[in-house]
């Protein structure tokens, strides 16, 4: 597991505190104006595109008070926050922001008065400034919400509804939850870890039942990691949550899903909130699967709906399942730079628990084929409403007329393959770049796949510690979608991902032939000349980039990623956790670097990934869905 990033995150608040506390001593930058008198309002009240929530649901007087603004539109340069309590003088909240869209704010009250407050977003040079405000009780000591009647209680009560401000601050919570420098390389296992941490969890204790010690400990793996965040986030502020029995589909036919839900409002058999929501959940990981995610664009009796290609759509929080399993939320839009391309920030989760952060782009974000069955792709949870005491889903028409969601779209899929690549890639990177500063984005983000797979590989080790065990190897298309010590250490997956990745780093020069739109050419170089430095880049820049291994015998071993492209043949036949760690990275046969291997695969277990090379050879993974 990486160190833990929270310094950083109380260096990113407290420098922007500072800044926003010595703002008036700064140049010629004027003194901000007296804030305002929130109690001489007739009306305090928010809208749903721009709402103000606070954590907890009930604020009292002995723990901090934080205040949460979730915003659809751009908002006004100058921005703040303004807390008031009744019979006091008006105060300024330093503030830290999210990227966008939706737009969020986040500031703290260490320790509220009790009382009546009011607070409000602000623009101060608005023809109308007061954007926001919304009033709290801050009561003197906490109320948790404890107990339950069993057999007659829900799981939780559904209070509120999924609605443009309630979805604007899902995106807000899952955007802080798993931010970091863009370029700092973080994970966390277990999940627990980044719920427990209230600096980044913005609903922690939100429910005042102390509900975040134990961290309401789930592990999820990549499948049920989307719905294990929902559900978590419609617990804590009271939304419906809903899911579906599936059955897996095959390479001819998309999975299909029951018309009956279940749901948070089903009765619980536990007698507290907390133990209700560890029961939903254990119900929830037991009955959702990778195939879940991936019905065909049109299927309506589906926990996710297809969405446009925009950013409005692609929000924090919006789901990618791939066409093999693998499923990763958005995290975070980076914006394009003068000489930098953009980036578009995920996260998912492995089968060993570990949750980490990765970029978009073809090498980690599988598409289907054109002649593949449509469904994997970009998707979000279908809304769950209440109407008439039950709870359903919205259908795609209702959807697509919502002024809540209206972005209900089947269209990536009519873009075809690299189509659908090629409108990603404009949309993460609007204007052309130099080619040089392309390529440099591409090998950064194998780079960052490549030192995954370090993680991923070493994690073996622990197990090999304990036990000279031969762990079983699943038959035929099995070893892609398994249960035990064979899914949390084997890689076939990861590697066909990074077989593509590799292919499509080496194919960068010829993109740039085939797509000279995307770039910024310089004027009088033929294209031999500029393939030519363009594949010479490429080399020196991938030799710049080592990744460092532990061999068998413990000891370090570097290589570059430059050698790691280059044995990509032998990548074919590396992701079998009993064969040493020397082989998986691909060490040539008789070298120095393979003579420490001190395990290999049986040889029936050798025998048969043989067999299975072709699948690898073609990048073409059986669909198992």
């Amino acid at each position: 597991m990486a160190p833990n990033p929270r310094p950083v995150v109380f260096a990113m608040t407290f420098e922007l505190s500072i800044s926003i506390l010595l703002l008036p001593f700064i140049g010629e930058t004027p003194r901000p104006a007296a804030p305002p008198d929130l109690f001489a309002l007739q009306e305090c009240a928010d809208s749903l595109d721009v709402a103000i929530f606070n954590s907890p649901r009930r604020p009292h007087a002995r723990a901090p008070m934080r205040i949460l603004v979730a915003a659809e539109p751009d908002l006004p340069e100058g921005a703040h926050l303004v807390a008031h309590e009744e019979g006091a003088t008006p105060q300024r909240l330093p503030h830290i922001t999210t990227g966008g869209p939706p737009h969020g704010l986040v500031a703290t009250v260490e320790r509220p008065e009790t009382g009546t407050w009011r607070v409000a977003l602000v623009a101060a040079h608005a023809p109308d400034p007061i954007l926001a405000c919304q009033e709290i009780e801050v009561r003197s000591g906490p109320s948790g919400m404890g107990k339950l009647e069993v057999g007659v209680d829900p799981h939780w009560e559904s209070r509120i509804k999924w609605e443009r401000d309630t979805e604007n601050l899902y995106s807000l919570w899952i955007e802080r939850l798993f931010d970091a420098p863009v370029d700092e390389d973080v994970s966390w296992n277990p999940l627990a870890d980044v719920l427990k941490d209230p600096a980044r969890n913005l609903l922690y204790d939100h429910l005042g039942m102390g509900e975040d010690e134990d961290g309401v400990r789930s592990d999820p793996d990549c499948a049920d990691f989307p719905y294990v965040m929902r559900a978590y986030f419609a617990w804590k502020l009271g939304l419906p949550m809903a899911f579906r029995q599936c059955r897996r589909g095959n390479a001819q036919r998309a999975p299909t899903c029951s018309a009956e839900l279940i749901t948070n409002e089903l009765v619980t058999t536990e007698s507290d909130r907390v133990a209700a929501f560890k029961a939903f959940q254990r119900k929830l990981k037991a009955t959702v699967h990778s195939s879940s995610l991936r019905g065909a664009p049109g299927d309506e009796k589906s926990d996710f709906y297809p969405v446009r290609l925009t950013r409005k759509a692609l929000r924090p929080g919006t789901i990618y399942a791939d066409p093999y399993g693998h499923t990763m939320m958005i995290l975070r839009w980076y914006p394009q730079g003068d000489d930098r391309a953009g980036l578009l920030m995920a996260v998912d989760a492995q089968p060993d628990g570990t949750i980490g952060r990765r970029v978009f782009w073809k090498g980690a974000f599988l598409f289907p084929k054109d002649d593949d069955v449509a469904g994997a792709g970009w998707k979000r949870f279908r809304p769950v409403r209440k109407e008439r005491g039950a709870l359903y889903e919205l259908d795609n028409a209702e959807i697509a007329a919502s002024i809540d969601y209206g972005d209900h779209s089947t269209e990536q899929w009519s873009f075809g393959q690299d189509g659908f690549y090629e409108a990603m890639d404009a949309l993460i990177t609007p204007a052309p770049l130099p080619p040089e500063a392309a390529l440099i984005a591409t090998l950064d983000a194998l780079y960052q796949q490549a030192l995954r797979r370090v993680e991923s590989i070493e994690a073996v080790r622990a197990y090999f510690d304990k036990t000279s065990k031969v762990i079983a190897m699943p038959q035929g298309s099995g070893i892609f979608l398994t249960a035990g010590p064979w899914e949390d250490y084997s890689t076939p997956s990861r590697d066909m991902r990074m077989l593509i990745a590799i292919d499509t780093a080496l194919d960068f020069p010829a993109r740039v032939e085939r797509r000279p739109e995307r770039f910024v050419l310089s004027p009088g170089e033929d294209k031999a000349q500029r393939r030519t430095r363009l594949d010479a880049l490429l080399e020196r820049e991938a030799s710049q980039r080592t990744l460092t291994y532990r061999k068998s015998d413990g000891s370090a071993h570097t290589i570059t990623l430059w050698d790691l492209m280059q044995r990509k043949l032998a990548i074919e036949l590396a992701w079998n956790p009993n064969d040493c760690p020397e082989l998986r990275w691909g060490a040539p046969e008789g070298s120095a670097e393979a003579k420490t291997c001190a395990r290999r695969a049986p040889d029936e277990q050798r025998e048969r990934m043989a067999e299975m090379r072709v699948w690898f050879e073609r990048r073409e993974r059986p669909l198992q869905h």
